[in-house]
Formats: C-alpha cells, structure tokens, sequence
C-alpha cells in the first residue's frame, strides 16, 4: 500500500489540541500515515511533539521529536520501507531509503537522541501495542532525560 504524499502551504502550525508544532517537509510535505499517527497516538496521548525536526548536519528530516523524552519516532511505510524484505529483493527506492535510514539511526545516535521505528502494518493492524510501546518508550526516554539534566545541574 503505497503512502500518499500531501503538500500543505503552511510551513509551521501549532495543533488545536496540544502545544506541539507541526512542520511541514519542504520537498515531500507529510504523508497520510504520519499525519493519521498523529492524531490517532500522539494527540490523544497528549504529548507534545514537533513534526518534520531538521538534522541539518545530514540535510535529513525525521518524522516526529519528542522534546520531553529527548527522542525521535520514525513512522515507517511497508512498502517504502521494504518491510519483509531481504536488501536483495529491494527495489532502488527501497534500498535508498534503506540507506538514509541508516544515515538517521547514525546521526541520532552520535547525538545521544534515543530513535523508535513504528511500522505501518503496526499502526492498522495492531494499535494497543503501539499505544503500550509509545507509553513504556516515551515513558522511559523522560525518566533518562530527567536523570541527566539531574546529574548534569551544579550542585
């Protein structure tokens, strides 16, 4: 199942329902699947997140930052992705984005930024585990935030 891709004019919008921001990318705008993840998850989870956060190092864009957790979610489509598939078996779009997400995996780690892939086939098919992932995952990120801001205070 192929994502669409929707442009949207605004470039920053915060959302009705929490204080995050949401970004549009400037090239390929956001997706369907992203921005239903959006809504579905992150919204009615109430956290906080910015949509499309820049690593200008690398010239790439990750899905969603959470800024209290200190973390990244990368939603990643099944078939764009390559999902079930042996690197031979790819096609040269799969194999590049393939690439680039190890590009990402690269950056974030070399910048103490805790990285969470979610499939779709999870999203549709298997929401409450997403939901219990997101909670344990974000749950622990901001624990490990708070006890380095902790350590890293003057005493």
């Amino acid at each position: 199942m192929s994502q669409p891709i929707r442009k949207n004019v605004a470039t920053k919008k915060k959302t009705k329902n929490t204080k995050s921001i949401k970004r549009v990318h400037p090239k390929y705008g956001t997706s369907k699947l992203e921005d239903r993840f959006a809504k579905e998850f992150l919204d009615r989870m109430g956290v906080e997140y910015v949509r499309q956060y820049e690593a200008k190092e690398i010239g790439r864009f990750y899905d969603f930052y959470i800024p209290s957790a200190r973390c990244i979610l990368e939603i990643d489509g099944d078939f764009y992705h390559g999902y079930g598939l042996l690197h031979e078996q790819k096609n040269p779009m799969q194999k590049h984005n393939e690439w680039v997400d190890r590009q990402k995996d690269m950056w974030a780690a070399s910048h103490g930024i805790a990285l969470l892939r979610i499939w779709e086939h999870d999203i549709n098919d298997h929401p409450e585990k997403v939901r219990k992932m997101l909670k344990e995952y974000i749950g622990e990120q901001t624990e490990k935030k708070i006890k380095m801001d902790n350590k890293n205070k003057r005493h």
